[in-house]
């Protein structure tokens, strides 16, 4: 276009920006410094389409975590490369790691795998072929949240449900528009609870969410016995010290017949302890998922039983014959290669080697899912015995 169109446009633009409601949260602002004037057409261009109730949340997400990644001091990157020191060794017995380096690791992961469809940091059971991650991980949300005891008409305003490592919060979020409970979330990054209440606020549930900076290793909990109707974790606990403990405190908070969803990485029947080539893939995988901590799936369930739950569910969550992951995972590899080419000319150049990096953990993950040494859709659902909660 001609360069005085071009000036009509964006004047045209910057209305839309300065005076249009969105419909989805907005593009934080870009600075000379970062995108210049590119970056203003793009938040422009995402702010006129919102006006038209075009859904721009997914361009939305990615120009902000571009952003963020392209904004990030020198300190902030040299710790997240240093965090990968998390991933040498058993967590849950190296005194020499921290859960600084989680938050370290977190800061920046969470903004990597916002450039794809993972923002909610993980990769869901295969649920329906015919729908994109994103939707899968819908359809296995509203799946847990009946495994909890919730309903899905809106009408559980009078129940207590707690999120523990809930990251940017949109699990929290659906949990809440989709169910109408209260749901406190927890997470040990002060930029993702950040995060979390810029969205809830933005997307009118504020009043139903409350986000806090903690971690769920430092216990007890700051609630009071027989607290909440329901609780979940997803995909959180490999960074659990002392799993037991853990479930313990779970039990302490929640009501009598209150339900717990558990989904996580794990090892299945098939991986063999002591064979090379096992051994090996998972090594390689565990960064990828960032699991510090990897168990089989019994040993999970005996520090369920041994806290006093009850289990009502152990299984793969994946459907299917095989019930396996590879399709969304594949998906997924296509959407980061596509981002990573486009990526490369904003980054700087460790996060590009970064991604190709994580391309070739994909392909491990894809071997481990198909050889079923490992999953990280394994879902156990728990009860806590006694009176049910009350309707």
């Amino acid at each position: 276009l001609p360069f005085v169109e071009c000036l009509d446009i964006c004047s045209l633009y910057r209305r839309f920006i300065d005076q249009t409601p969105f419909i989805m949260p907005p593009p934080e602002p870009a600075t000379l410094k970062s995108f210049g004037f590119s970056g203003f057409f793009l938040t422009a261009l995402l702010s006129s389409l919102s006006y038209f109730n075009v859904d721009t949340y997914r361009l939305t997400t990615r120009f902000n975590a571009l952003q963020s990644l392209f904004t990030l001091n020198q300190t902030e990157i040299d710790r997240f490369m240093a965090s990968y020191a998390l991933f040498d060794g058993d967590w849950s017995n190296d005194n020499g790691k921290s859960e600084a380096q989680i938050v370290d690791y977190y800061h920046v992961l969470n903004h990597l795998c916002a450039l794809g469809n993972v923002e909610k940091m993980y990769i869901p059971p295969f649920m329906d072929g015919s729908v994109n991650l994103a939707a899968n991980q819908e359809l296995f949300e509203r799946k847990m949240m009946e495994d909890i005891g919730l309903t899905l008409d809106g009408n559980n305003d009078d129940k207590n449900v707690l999120e523990l490592g809930c990251g940017r919060g949109r699990i929290s979020a659906h949990t809440a528009r989709e169910t109408g409970a209260h749901v406190f979330g927890m997470n040990i990054d002060p930029s993702q609870i950040a995060n979390a209440k810029s969205y809830a606020e933005h997307t009118g549930l504020g009043n139903r969410t409350d986000f806090r900076v903690q971690s769920f290793n430092d216990l007890p909990f700051p609630f009071p016995d027989n607290y909440f109707d329901a609780s979940y974790q997803v995909q959180a606990f490999s960074y659990a010290l002392d799993k037991e403990a853990l479930f313990k405190e779970i039990y302490r908070v929640l009501k009598p017949g209150a339900k717990f969803s558990y989904l996580d990485w794990v090892l299945l029947d098939a991986f063999e302890p002591g064979n090379k080539e096992h051994e090996k893939a998972i090594r390689h995988l565990t960064p990828l998922l960032g699991a510090v901590d990897t168990v089989h799936y019994k040993e999970v369930e005996d520090a369920m039983k041994k806290a006093g739950f009850k289990i009502l569910l152990s299984e793969e969550a994946s459907r299917g014959e095989k019930g396996i992951q590879g399709p969304l995972i594949q998906t997924e590899r296509e959407t980061f290669a596509w981002v990573g080419t486009f990526s490369k000319y904003f980054l700087p150049k460790r996060f590009t080697m970064m991604l190709e990096r994580m391309d070739e953990g994909v392909q491990t993950f894809i071997d481990v899912d198909e050889m079923r040494l490992g999953t990280t859709s394994y879902q156990i659902v728990l009860e806590k015995p006694g009176a049910q909660c009350d309707a």
